[in-house]
């Protein structure tokens, strides 16, 4: 599901931090805002360095038995802190990261619900000693040095898996010829308990299939597998 759209946001103060979250419709008098986006994108946020309060309320079917559900956040610009029904999920760091949060237990409760993101991004004002790694959005020849470019500034979204989620997948090719590579295969798994689990992999006509246990984390729950592959004889086009 996708979470994209007009969301609601203000500045926050000490004493918003205490109640933004209480009432359904607390946000009436909020500036609408588009998300993806940056926030200076909204005139009544043009020139705001300080942190924003976001919120937005959606509905969302309980998860059927097996499935988990996890809370993406593609890209949020530059520290964030997130709400879920007025429960806290976990903080962000770094524009560039894509975050993911399980939300399963929090969506069985409900149908519908409130997420609330406070966003943070400090404007440097002293570039050689900067605290965010922003690259040229902070430090470039052809950016506006006053500019802030704070906001949830990539897509939001609700995701759907089974018991054993693929968390990261990286394939990388470490040398090559014109008929023979070798290829490594990494993935970090997360199992919601214990469970064995099949891992499949296709290059070119190289098929490997390697059965797996997994162990569930409390934290973590994740699983490391890693591959190399030779393609033998298959040409390299």
């Amino acid at each position: 599901m996708d979470l994209s759209g007009v969301w609601r946001a203000t500045v926050a103060d000490d004493e918003l931090r205490r109640t933004w979250l209480d009432a359904a419709d607390a946000d009436t008098d909020w500036e609408a805002i588009a998300v993806p986006g940056h926030w200076r994108s909204t005139p009544a946020f043009a020139d705001n360095d300080e942190p924003l309060l976001y919120r937005t309320a959606f509905e969302h079917a309980r998860p059927e038995p097996g499935a988990r559900l996890w809370l993406l956040l593609d890209g949020l610009f530059y520290q964030g802190d997130v709400w879920l029904d007025g429960n806290y999920v976990g903080d962000t760091e770094g524009y560039f990261f894509a975050h993911a949060f399980e939300v399963t237990d929090a969506l069985v409760d409900r149908t519908e619900h409130q997420l609330g993101i406070e966003v943070t991004c400090n404007r440097p004002s002293d570039r050689s000693s900067k605290r965010n790694i922003t690259g040229a959005f902070q430090h470039g020849d052809a950016v506006d040095p006053t500019w802030n470019p704070g906001g949830i500034w990539r897509p939001v979204r609700v995701e759907r898996t089974g018991p054993v989620r693929i968390r990261h997948l990286r394939v990388r090719c470490r040398e090559a010829t014109e008929e023979r590579a070798v290829v490594t295969i990494r993935a970090v798994l997360g199992a919601a308990e214990s469970t064995e689990a099949t891992v499949q992999s296709s290059v070119g006509e190289v098929d490997q299939t390697d059965e797996r246990n997994l162990a569930a984390a409390a934290i973590a729950r994740m699983t490391i597998y890693e591959k190399e592959l030779m393609t033998g004889g298959m040409p390299l086009h």
